[in-house]
């Protein structure tokens, strides 16, 4: 179920396949310690990189949008020859078309620089204040909504 805030995605029709997709998994989390979650292990086997994501305390981001890529039926990014490259928020960047950001739109993805990587998750819109708004997974540890500073986005 949506949080209230954004229960406006239920109103405005037909969502994006990758924004549809992500909302089925809100609320899924990181189980902290030495445990992981069955969920988010089952999304990095479902994207060939069960060898090597093994423990739900790696970022995840990456891997969970890939995950949805694959659900719903579009390419994952091309790793190469470097399976890792599906784990890698910034690698997100080499995937799909380039987006100005006066033309960012519902279900666009968005890639955030943060100091020691990047952090990669779905357009779902602008704050008044300019934020950006983004749906995505390994925020807080869990599939939610959460705001960035839209100066962060590459």
């Amino acid at each position: 179920m949506l949080p209230q805030k954004y229960q406006w995605l239920d109103t405005i029709g037909p969502l994006p396949k990758l924004v549809s997709a992500a909302i089925q998994y809100l609320g899924i989390k990181e189980i902290p310690g030495k445990g992981s979650n069955p969920v988010i292990l089952d999304m990095a086997s479902r994207i060939g990189i069960k060898s090597i994501y093994v423990n739900d305390d790696t970022s995840w981001c990456a891997v969970f949008i890939n995950f949805l890529c694959k659900i719903s039926g579009l390419p994952m990014v091309d790793p190469g020859k470097d399976k890792y490259n599906l784990m890698r928020a910034k690698y997100m960047l080499n995937w799909g078309s380039k987006v100005e950001m006066k033309d960012m739109k519902l279900g666009d993805i968005g890639v955030l620089d943060r100091p020691g990587g990047g952090h990669v998750f779905i357009i779902i819109g602008k704050t008044p204040g300019g934020n950006v708004i983004g749906l995505g997974g390994n925020q807080s540890d869990s599939v939610t909504f959460s705001e960035f500073d839209i100066k962060r986005l590459l």
